[in-house]
């Protein structure tokens, strides 16, 4: 018996002394790894809860992107984590009765890829200076963040007369996952390329997360992105898997309606627009979620008075090379002015 229990000590010590060497070398090795598996940019910060991340406060820095020729454009949040321009004097708090609206989701109104002075926000105060225009919006945010960011940093913002909520997660992540498709996927397929091993949300009870999980993960997903086998999860749609997706879209249109309608606030659903000129880079698959998604946005606002579905996809496309940016469709200057100058006159009917 004591020499069972000798060997169960010695084994148990030496898979102690392997597990703290792995998790020593790991943390370490973790210090020059910077591979994200989902985007968590200089400007945001990471959240405990179903926002995953949320913009940093009171941040000033240019962003560089090589999707653009290696142009940088800049970014500055204020205290309430909203991007502004040095140009313009929002104010969260303001005491007045001055009405605000608030552009919420993800990087189309954000205005990635070009300064705040030429963001759709930006063009949309200068044509409407009787409104307080606030940027509550975040890139790569899916519908259940911004739902989940609305309630937790904007829903006590008072005299918000007008909601604009732009999203076009999870369309991109059904397109390509199909019948696969979880409501917890996100963008940047980190927990698609990680399922099938078992390495997603593992935490070790009274310590955590493991420095070698966690590096085992990256130097996964490195791997897949290496090898494109990204790709290989593309799969079909089905009927089923169009109810769940709609089901799931409905459901979190629903929690931002039901947390506005008593606001006197009327929300505006935007259609995710597509650029002409990427018509060939898009799968089937892709172009049929992303239609099924403005479908029930457009669906979603016939059955309310107080929402409304804005769609100038047709007048972008006129010129898509001069209103688009990128193939993922995020406007330039003139496409951000053009959907400012259409929204003006949307509102004021």
């Amino acid at each position: 018996m004591k020499k069972i229990i000798s060997i169960f000590l010695k084994t148990s010590l030496i898979l102690v002394i392997i597990v703290s060497l792995l998790e020593i070398i790991s943390f370490f090795l973790l210090k020059f790894d910077h591979t994200e598996l989902f985007s968590v940019k200089n400007y945001v910060e990471k959240t405990n809860d179903n926002r995953i991340f949320t913009l940093k406060k009171d941040y000033d820095d240019d962003e560089f992107d090589h999707a653009y020729e290696g142009r940088t454009f800049s970014i500055i949040t204020s205290s309430e984590r909203l991007r502004i321009s040095k140009k313009n004097n929002l104010n969260i708090k303001d005491k007045t009765d001055k009405q605000k609206f608030l552009f919420i989701g993800d990087s189309i109104p954000f205005g990635y890829g070009v300064d705040a002075e030429e963001s759709l926000p930006f063009y949309f105060q200068n044509y409407n200076k009787n409104l307080i225009v606030l940027n509550g919006a975040i890139p790569s945010y899916s519908i259940a963040q911004t739902v989940e960011r609305y309630n937790k940093e904007f829903k006590d913002i008072k005299n918000i007369k007008y909601i604009y909520l732009h999203v076009s997660s999870p369309a991109q992540e059904y397109g390509m996952f199909g019948v696969d498709w979880q409501p917890s996927d996100s963008w940047t397929f980190a927990d698609q390329v990680l399922r099938p091993y078992h390495l997603t949300n593992i935490s070790i009870p009274y310590y955590g997360d493991s420095f070698f999980l966690d590096f085992l993960r990256k130097k996964i997903y490195r791997q897949a992105l290496k090898k494109k086998k990204i790709g290989a999860f593309k799969k079909k749609q089905n009927k089923q898997s169009d109810i769940k997706f709609v089901n799931y879209l409905n459901l979190n249109l629903n929690n931002l309606y039901n947390l506005t309608k008593n606001n006197d606030t009327i929300l505006i659903l935007s259609s995710a627009n597509m650029p002409k000129f990427s018509v060939k880079n898009r799968t089937a698959e892709y172009e049929r979620a992303m239609k099924l998604l403005n479908k029930t946005f457009s669906d979603f606002s016939l059955k309310r008075s107080d929402v409304l579905y804005f769609d100038i996809s047709s007048e972008l496309n006129i010129d898509s090379k001069e209103m688009f940016i990128d193939y993922a469709g995020h406007l330039s200057a003139k496409g951000a002015e053009l959907t400012a100058k259409k929204l003006t006159e949307f509102i004021k009917k």
